[in-house]
């Protein structure tokens, strides 16, 4: 993989003007709209970095991958309603749950292969989506959801004013995510996750237990998952049955695709973009010259999904290897082009 020498520095200089801007409210940034909607693209960017390593770095392909996060919506936000701990447990205790959840769910998926594995894992997201949908043990509020008391978490995290602190918190799990992940794939783990991906028989024949390397995969995953469930919660002061929907891992494996799959921040960038895009399409048809256009036309163009899913069709088509690919691509040629 090509790689630039001044990609680290230019990468802090992001990272330190990102946290910066909400400090000057002159900037677009320093406005408490955009960091929310920011926000939530960090996450979104992280989640789908979590998935790029069961998906992109393992190859395995996962229908359940939701089923983790919304743990760590629903178990932080019922352990810090019912007082049952202080915030900062409840988060490491509902993490601590998605991890292990997601190991005895791999545990039993990973039984099975292929598209075989794929359904088990969706089966598994789907009666999770259902638990939560019915009120289990009159604890997850049903259809509605439940509101995060705002009474039991710091206050810094609550009202307008302080949505800079909801934009910092999401900003921070997004590069302790990125960091975990990068240290797991060049780690010699990495190395066999890359391994199984590519061709599964050749580890089989080094000797090495395949199923205890796709499982760590899944319990890293799963437990980053878990984690981000919970900066979701502060960000979105609900816990909501959408969270744990099949839709939102298709839409991590749109994320991944449109981004770049085998690479860390390219998974990134496409759950940034993906996300940002969705928020500015919903907001676009919400104007009043919006509704000048005819109905024919609106109305699809009404579905951001729609548009998502031509971007996701023109991306396939004429990037593989999604947007760090082309940009790896360009960079090839023009490397060439200097060498001829």
């Amino acid at each position: 993989m090509l790689r630039w020498k001044y990609s680290r520095p230019l990468l802090a200089a992001l990272l330190v003007a990102l946290a910066l801007a909400p400090m000057f409210t002159s900037l677009p940034l320093g406005k408490p709209g955009l960091q929310q909607t920011l926000a939530v693209a960090f996450i979104w960017g992280a989640l789908a970095l979590t998935y790029d390593l069961l998906f992109g770095f393992t190859g395995l392909l996962s229908f359940g991958h939701a089923l983790y996060f919304a743990t760590g919506v629903y178990v932080s936000c019922i352990l810090i309603n019912h007082e049952i701990v202080s915030w900062w447990l409840a988060a490491i205790i509902a993490t601590v749950a998605s991890g292990v959840l997601a190991a005895l769910v791999g545990a039993a998926s990973l039984r099975t292969t292929g598209i075989t594995f794929a359904m088990v894992t969706l089966a598994f997201g789907e009666a999770g989506h259902v638990i939560v949908g019915r009120n289990f043990f009159n604890l997850t509020g049903g259809e509605n959801g439940i509101a995060l008391n705002a009474d039991f978490v710091p206050q810094f995290w609550i009202g307008v004013v302080n949505t800079k602190y909801i934009y910092w918190t999401a900003l921070l799990a997004l590069i302790i995510t990125y960091l975990v992940i990068w240290w797991v794939t060049e780690s010699s783990a990495g190395r066999v996750f890359a391994a199984l991906r590519d061709n599964e028989q050749r580890v089989q024949v080094l000797g090495l237990d395949t199923q205890k390397f796709k499982l760590l995969s899944f319990v890293i995953s799963g437990t980053l998952a878990g984690m981000l469930g919970f900066v979701m919660l502060i960000a979105a002061g609900s816990a909501a049955p959408r969270f744990a929907e099949s839709s939102v891992t298709i839409a991590l494996l749109l994320m991944v695709v449109i981004g770049g799959a085998v690479t860390r921040w390219g998974a990134v960038l496409g759950g940034i973009f993906y996300s940002f895009a969705s928020t500015r399409m919903q907001d676009l048809t919400q104007q009043e010259s919006f509704k000048s256009i005819p109905e024919w036309i609106g109305g699809p163009i009404a579905e951001p999904a729609l548009l998502l899913g031509l971007i996701f069709i023109f991306i396939v088509m004429f990037a593989p290897g999604g947007l760090s690919g082309a940009y790896y691509r360009l960079r090839m040629k023009a490397l060439a082009r200097k060498h001829s």
